[in-house]
């Protein structure tokens, strides 16, 4: 029996050629859209998407992309990975979630090897624009349960299910790092107690001499106490991006280089 040939080298770039990558696999599913956001957001008659597991793209170039969130619709952001210098979008995550890039098939090496499997919204394909015979299409949007090939299916589950143990265990990491942060906060505020107090512990009123304004209520001590949580907050929404970047990074290929 005859081993699988390996999947052929298939590389891409920005325009500045700044990033360079390559795709694993094959793809699992390449369309055409026709519709009018696709158009204005090309410059273009039409956009044309390939999907793949994000694992199974990997960057190849010293330089790695970086996150763009952008707000090209009126409440509505997209999330991108785009070149830092000449900011061509390279892929995104904002279709099947985490699990599948959604990638500019224009930035391909050879664009032409990518014949899109389905043109959809024909409904507002300019008019000059001839499809090929045969070519599936379809007049709106469509279900990718209904049109991706089994094998797409199958590998979607996989991703996803991939995802979801990475999501899990970050959550977990975070939950760690926040009881630790919480833990090392209230053994600073212990500390600073001790030394306000000369490491005598607490004295009675007759101990010592004071004044209202030196004794912290119970509002201050709410006020004081928010704030901490506050900046504890804030150190951990810092750290839980950076994460995701890392994570993101990682599954677009950065650990993948060594065997790419």
């Amino acid at each position: 029996m005859s081993k699988p040939k390996p999947f052929p080298s298939i590389t891409g770039s920005c325009a500045c050629n700044t990033i360079r990558y390559r795709l694993l696999t094959s793809p699992l599913f390449c369309h055409a859209c026709h519709c009018g956001d696709c158009q204005k957001y090309t410059g273009s008659a039409f956009g044309l998407f390939l999907n793949i597991e994000t694992y199974n793209l990997s960057v190849i170039s010293p330089t790695k992309p970086v996150v763009v969130i952008q707000e090209k619709k009126p409440g509505v952001k997209g999330r991108f990975l785009a070149c830092p210098k000449c900011k061509t979008e390279l892929w995104g995550n904002n279709v099947l979630g985490a699990a599948v890039c959604d990638l500019r098939v224009g930035t391909l090496d050879f664009p032409s090897l990518m014949e899109p499997d389905l043109h959809t919204f024909v409904e507002s394909k300019v008019d000059w624009v001839r499809l090929p015979e045969g070519a599936k299409s379809t007049p709106k949007g469509y279900d990718y349960r209904e049109v991706w090939p089994k094998s797409s299916l199958k590998r979607l589950e996989v991703a996803v299910a991939r995802v979801a143990q990475a999501t899990k265990e970050k959550q977990e990491k975070l939950a760690t790092l926040l009881a630790k942060q919480r833990q090392e906060n209230t053994s600073e505020s212990d500390e600073v107690n001790v030394e306000e107090t000369g490491g005598e512990g607490e004295k009675t009123p007759t101990a010592v001499e004071f004044e209202d304004n030196d004794v912290e209520d119970d509002e201050a001590f709410e006020k004081r106490f928010k704030e901490t949580e506050k900046a504890l907050q804030s150190r951990l929404e810092k750290l839980s991006l950076k994460l995701e970047e890392e994570e993101l990074a990682r599954k677009t290929g950065e650990l993948a280089v060594g065997t790419a």
